[in-house]
C-alpha cells in the first residue's frame, strides 16, 4: 500500500494533470474568455480552369463587387454557349474586365465543383472575338504528363496535344520552350472554342 503513495507516483499524476489541462486550453475556443481571439486561416484556392466562356449577359445584385479577393453579393453569368453560371457571395475570384455588362467584352474562366463555382476570373477578350483567342501569361510549368499547364499567374489550363511553339528558329520541346521563355518572355494563347492553350509565342 505504501508503494502507491510514493513521490514518483504522485509526480506522474501531476504530469498527467498538467498535460490534460494544456490540451483542454489549446482546443477550447471559449475557455477563459479566449473566444474573440480565434484566428481563421484562409484556405488555399486552386485556380484550375475547368470552365471557359465569353459572357453574353452578366446580372448582378446591387453593390456586387470583389473585395479582398471575394465577391460581395451574388451574380449570374450567361455564356455564349448557352450555359448559365451562378456566382455565390463569398466566392474567391479575380476581375480584370472594364465592364462586365457589355456583351461579349469579357471571358469567364472558373474552377467548378459540379455546378458550383469554387473560383473564377473574368478578363478582357483582348478585342480578338472573331478569332476567339484569349491571350494569357507565360507558360511556366506542365502537369499530368503535359495535359495541363501552369501559367505565370498561377492559373492551371488545359494544353492541346501538340501545342504550337511560335518563335524564330527551332524551339525544341515544349519543356525546352518553357525553360527558355518563362516566366515573362512569352504569351500563351487559349482557343475559346476548344478551351485549351494551343499555342505559345515567345516575345523579345
Amino acid at each position: 500500500m505504501r508503494q502507491l503513495l510514493t513521490w514518483r507516483l504522485w509526480a506522474a499524476f501531476g504530469i498527467l494533470a498538467v498535460a490534460g489541462f494544456l490540451v483542454m486550453f489549446a482546443s477550447c475556443r471559449d475557455c477563459f474568455g479566449r473566444g474573440g481571439d480565434v484566428v481563421l486561416i484562409p484556405r488555399v484556392v486552386e485556380k484550375n480552369i475547368e470552365l471557359v466562356g465569353i459572357i453574353s449577359k452578366f446580372s448582378q445584385g446591387q453593390g456586387w463587387r470583389l473585395e479582398n479577393g471575394r465577391t460581395i453579393g451574388d451574380a449570374t453569368a450567361s455564356l455564349d454557349d448557352g450555359r448559365t453560371v451562378f456566382i455565390a457571395a463569398e466566392t474567391p475570384g479575380e476581375l480584370d474586365c472594364t465592364d462586365v455588362t457589355v456583351k461579349s467584352s469579357c471571358v469567364m474562366l472558373a474552377n467548378m465543383f459540379g455546378d458550383s463555382v469554387m473560383w473564377f476570373a473574368i478578363t478582357e477578350t483582348n478585342g480578338e472575338k472573331p478569332d476567339r483567342i484569349l491571350e494569357l501569361p507565360s507558360l511556366v510549368d506542365m502537369l499530368d504528363g503535359g495535359d495541363l499547364g501552369v501559367l505565370a499567374n498561377g492559373w492551371i489550363v488545359r494544353l492541346a496535344i501538340g501545342t504550337k511553339k511560335t518563335c524564330g528558329g527551332d524551339t525544341g520541346t515544349l519543356r525546352e520552350f518553357i525553360n527558355s521563355y518563362a516566366p515573362d518572355k512569352s504569351i500563351s494563347k487559349m482557343n475559346l472554342i476548344t478551351d485549351e492553350v494551343d499555342e505559345v509565342v515567345c516575345q523579345s
